[in-house]
């Protein structure tokens, strides 16, 4: 008895044959289903078509006797499939519990972005200060410290304050998303930005 875990990677209508076995388990097939044909060698009345099949399908002959000589799999469309192929009544569970102390660290940033000047913010408006940036690790957004009031961080185009800015304290922010910055103080502020990639 034994199952083994295979990998391969196929374009749009190939067919890859796997081995024998009386069970199959589709663990992943990113892209889209697949359509799948267990032969029996000798035994036509024995072969079983599986139509448009998703990761995690799982097939398990009833008797050892009704198992498979082969398996033919098709995609539509190009991509990376692996099965569980085997004798041995498995299962795949991608997920992880964890019973004890788990110790996490935040990668470092490779580059701090150098801004040339501050942005400035007028007032009575809302001003998009940092653009949406998918490579992005962090953001820090410090009013300036001659500021007299509070300014607010939201979400870009929207209408609710969020976050506050006072004078000369730096807010941090970990997302790849933009920020806008509400002014209410009264006169126009600058915003300083370090953005690190």
């Amino acid at each position: 008895m034994s199952t083994e875990v295979l990998t391969q990677t196929l374009t749009a209508g190939q067919k890859a044959v796997f081995g024998a076995g009386t069970m199959f388990l589709v663990i992943a097939a990113p892209v889209g289903s697949l359509n799948i044909t267990a032969f029996q060698i000798g035994n036509s009345n024995k072969n079983r078509v599986f139509t448009g099949v998703p990761a995690g399908f799982k097939f398990t002959a009833d008797d050892p006797l009704d198992g498979f000589d082969k398996l033919e799999v098709v995609s539509a469309s190009g991509q990376t499939i692996q099965l569980a192929v085997g004798n041995d009544d498995v299962s795949y569970s991608n997920s992880v519990t964890v019973a004890n102390t788990v110790i996490t660290q935040d990668a470092p940033a490779g580059t701090l972005v150098d801004q040339t000047s501050p942005v400035a913010c007028p007032n009575s408006a809302a001003t998009a200060v940092v653009p949406a940036n998918l490579s992005r690790r962090r953001v820090t957004l410090t009013l300036d410290p001659a500021a007299t009031a509070v300014v607010y961080a939201r979400a870009h185009s929207g209408t609710n304050n969020l976050f506050p800015l006072q004078p000369g304290s730096p807010a941090e922010f970990k997302g790849t998303y933009a920020i806008d910055v509400q002014n209410n103080t009264g006169g126009s502020v600058n915003v300083y930005v370090a953005e690190e990639t």
